[in-house]
């Protein structure tokens, strides 16, 4: 009886597991919207949700933790700022933020590789994404955000 019991837990407990697994997989693969790769497009004139300027903050060399004019993103539409920016290769640590820091937002894990679309979420003191930009280049940077400020979805990549 109690070998059954044991059985029965560790199957369940495996089951679980798994279905817990495929969840975290399958979010992980998330699809970016072709835009979040596109270098070209176009600034509107509409506010996004988050009125102040949104820009990329971070240990760039060319401004440690100062709100650049070449890291202001601009809105596209349906939530989505980027920035498009000269970048030198190396590691940097970042975060998407007004120039009151309020709000500011971060990649999921704190992590993202170039090219692979993170979710995006809320972020604060010391909650800084690490990224390595494997060579020098143009980039855009790409977050997007739903109508009443939530964090969705985040993306750098090296324009063509």
């Amino acid at each position: 009886m109690k070998r059954s019991l044991l059985i029965a837990a560790v199957t369940t407990a495996m089951l679980a597991g798994c279905s817990t697994s495929d969840e975290h997989a399958n979010k992980a693969l998330v699809k970016a919207d072709p835009r979040f790769s596109d270098c070209n497009l176009p600034t509107l004139e509409e506010r996004g949700p988050v009125r102040p300027s949104l820009f990329v903050v971070g240990s760039f060399p060319d401004g440690q933790w100062i709100h650049t004019e070449n890291h202001n993103m601009g809105y596209k539409g349906d939530g989505i700022y980027q920035a498009v920016s000269e970048e030198k290769a190396g590691n940097v640590s970042l975060q998407f933020a007004t120039m009151s820091w309020n709000p500011q937002y971060t990649a999921s894990g704190m992590e993202m590789t170039v090219g692979k679309v993170k979710e995006l979420k809320r972020a604060g003191f010391a909650k800084n994404t690490q990224v390595r930009l494997p060579i020098d280049g143009k980039y855009v940077w790409t977050i997007q955000l739903s109508p009443d400020k939530k964090p969705l979805l985040t993306m750098v990549t090296k324009c063509e």
